[in-house]
């Protein structure tokens, strides 16, 4: 009896601490993966900056256009509201952004991206936001706001995922009329960025509570599954890494494998936590 009741008293203690953890670790990796994406569409924009400086030549006539532009600007207010705490607006606007998208992509409207690659990343963005507004079970507390030393970590991830679009002109020479690019230092530095990118990613979701945190890691590692895997099927999809993507004409099939790695890393992780939230006698 006095063992049912102490354990009883534990687990009612844990779902306490743990009410309302998934939707503040889905807000928590939204706003990570929202910073992400703005920073994603910003490095045309660094890159050509880039080539201006160091090759004026070599410079875009055109760096994103008009859709560009206006994904550009969409996700900068998209970003502006949650670090306003508009949650609510952001989720919104994460979920006009997938439809925009999905317009683009049945229309067949003019784009230099590769088909489904934007629309893909807003379905990253909004998910987790919108999954962020469901109510806690157990009449759980309103969500507090991030702390600061989660949003330095986020800006000096976007500021890795954007600044290092300027690695290629940087590492470009000119040999007589021509300019030469060496695959091999670009390669280097999207990897060291992808490095940075996860580095402060953990530094994010460790200035969370405990019972967030787990759960942010969880989620976490489901989006960089996801999106690690479908770099193969798109050129340069996020870093100027690969250069030939094993699965460059079947991006589909891509989208395919990381549907399905996204949710076995989802499952495990789940499992995970719910393994490390049941309750334990005391000794």
């Amino acid at each position: 009896m006095a063992q049912a009741a102490i354990l009883h008293r534990v687990a009612a203690a844990r779902a306490r601490t743990s009410t309302g953890a998934w939707p503040a670790a889905a807000a928590a990796v939204g706003t990570l993966a929202a910073v992400l994406v703005l920073a994603r569409q910003a490095r045309p924009v660094v890159e050509a900056a880039a080539w201006s400086w160091r090759f004026a030549e070599q410079a875009p006539t055109t760096i994103i256009g008009p859709i560009g532009t206006a994904r550009l600007a969409g996700w900068a207010l998209l970003v502006a509201a949650l670090v306003a705490g508009w949650r609510v607006a952001a989720a919104f606007g994460a979920g006009v952004a997938v439809v925009a998208e999905l317009v683009v992509l049945v229309t067949g409207v003019r784009d230099h991206a590769a088909p489904g690659w934007h629309l893909l990343l807003a379905v990253v963005v909004a998910v987790p936001l919108c999954g962020s507004l469901l109510p806690a079970t157990g009449g759980g507390r309103e969500q507090r706001p991030l702390p600061g030393r989660f949003w330095a970590a986020a800006v000096a991830i976007g500021l890795c995922a954007a600044l290092s679009a300027a690695g290629t002109p940087l590492v470009a020479e000119r040999f007589g009329g021509t300019v030469a690019i060496s695959s091999i230092p670009v390669a280097r530095i999207g990897f060291g960025a992808l490095a940075l990118i996860a580095l402060f990613s953990l530094v994010a979701v460790s200035a969370l509570p405990a019972a967030v945190r787990h759960r942010a890691v969880v989620l976490l590692a489901t989006v960089a599954a996801l999106l690690a895997t479908t770099q193969l099927g798109y050129d340069e999809a996020f870093m100027s890494m690969i250069g030939h993507p094993v699965l460059r004409d079947q991006p589909a099939m891509a989208l395919a494998l990381a549907a399905v790695a996204a949710t076995v890393v989802l499952t495990l992780g789940t499992l995970a936590v719910l393994l490390l939230s049941r309750p334990r006698l005391p000794r």
